[in-house]
């Protein structure tokens, strides 16, 4: 017969033993607040390109979340519903368009101008990417999180631990350049978006010019 012998010290410590838990990427749902009322106001500066040149403009473009309902495939979203007024007259509100947007635990969707984009995937982590137009026919748009706890600050107004998600898009083309990201805040939803896409055509005499895809567009949150 074998006889084993513990030292109570050391059944002490087998028994205080605890597990200590894994770190946990975060959910980051709350980058994309959804909840009938939610209202976002942004100034929009853009520019896009004409056969004549450049055409500036500034205006400011709303961004409300109405009634709940159901998607194509039966999903819980909500109705989005965009105006825009004047720079001058931020009273006079008119209609824009109308869209859908839902939210789970993995991603977050926004059905805008008839296109399904994937603008979120959870749970945030720096080496989560994601194709912005999945859903869609369109070529592919490379996103990815970059900063995933920051503060923002945009022209004196400071957003506290903020996302920055970064898109690129198919441009191996040397005459295609775009430079597109956007900044998310918690509990507060995207605070700011830059969009760059310089597109130029070859003419047959070697002359480069550039084409009418051509844009400029930022939104900056002015409220809340």
């Amino acid at each position: 017969m074998r006889w084993v012998v513990f030292s109570w010290g050391l059944l002490e410590l087998l028994s205080c033993r605890r597990e200590i838990p894994l770190p946990r990427p975060e959910e980051g749902s709350s980058l994309f607040p959804l909840q009938t009322g939610y209202t976002w106001v942004y100034e929009v500066r853009e520019t896009t390109y004409t056969t004549s040149g450049p055409v500036p403009a500034r205006y400011f473009l709303r961004m409300r979340i109405d009634t709940p309902t159901t998607d194509a495939y039966r999903r819980p979203c909500f109705y989005v519903l965009w105006d825009t007024c004047s720079l001058s007259d931020s009273g006079n509100w008119g209609f824009y368009r109308a869209g859908l947007a839902y939210r789970d635990t993995s991603q977050a969707e926004l059905w805008e101008n008839n296109k399904r984009l994937l603008m979120l995937r959870f749970p945030i982590s720096p080496a989560l990417q994601w194709n912005r137009y999945e859903y869609t026919n369109l070529p592919p748009e490379n996103c990815r999180y970059l900063v995933l706890d920051t503060t923002y600050t945009i022209e004196a107004k400071t957003f506290p631990h903020s996302a920055f998600v970064l898109r690129r898009c198919d441009t191996l083309s040397l005459l295609r350049r775009a430079f597109f990201y956007e900044v998310y805040c918690r509990g507060v939803g995207l605070v700011h978006l830059k969009e760059r896409l310089d597109a130029f055509d070859l003419g047959a005499d070697g002359s480069i010019t550039r084409n009418t895809d051509t844009y400029y567009r930022e939104y900056l949150l002015r409220s809340p």
